[in-house]
């Protein structure tokens, strides 16, 4: 494997196909032997006897810049062990999940590990996390994360079929590791 160029958090990489041809594709620095590269959280709230999901609106720039669309719908997540080299599953989902939506977590299911996120294109793995907040209680001002994050929203649990449908278009993208997070958390609910 050849590296041919590398970011704070990527490398661009260079091996060889079954066939022999050379494969392009992208590492995330943070990811070593032992576990996964990212976290998805896929969060519910409970308001009153309501389950509701919390999604993020944001602007990513690889979307955007190719015209696929404007924003993303997404689900918290986040680069483990990115920064604290001794930083637990556990200990990034709730770092991840105040930083991004400003909650904690009153339940935590780890739903599936070493899935991939798009193994054409990258060895990024992800592990899905389903949490469970008893109530919509602000603990700490979420981040934008440099502005990526333009807005938090909720939905009904038992409308999130219509909702998905309905958002199909070029204005918004839904991430794949959301609808994945989506699969798992509707089983705890």
């Amino acid at each position: 494997m050849d590296i041919i160029s590398k970011t704070k958090y990527l490398e661009f990489k260079k091996t060889l196909s079954p066939s022999g041809n050379d494969w392009h594709y992208v590492k995330r620095t943070n990811d070593t032997a032992g576990f996964d590269s990212a976290v998805v959280i896929t969060t519910v709230v409970k308001f009153d006897n309501e389950y509701k999901f919390l999604f993020l609106k944001t602007r990513r720039p690889p979307i955007f810049a190719e015209n696929k669309a404007l924003y993303c719908i997404e689900s918290p997540a986040g680069l483990i062990k990115d920064e604290k080299k001794d930083e637990s599953l556990i200990d990034c989902i709730n770092k991840e999940l105040l930083e991004e939506t400003g909650l904690k977590a009153d339940k935590t299911y780890i739903e599936l590990t070493n899935s991939c996120s798009s193994s054409g294109l990258s060895s990024e793995t992800l592990t899905y996390a389903t949490v469970i907040c008893k109530e919509y209680a602000v603990a700490d001002n979420p981040q934008s994360d440099g502005g990526i994050i333009t807005d938090r929203f909720f939905v009904n649990t038992d409308k999130i079929y219509d909702f998905i449908s309905n958002n199909n278009n070029n204005e918004m993208s839904i991430a794949s590791a959301t609808l994945a997070g989506i699969f798992f958390a509707l089983k705890r609910i």
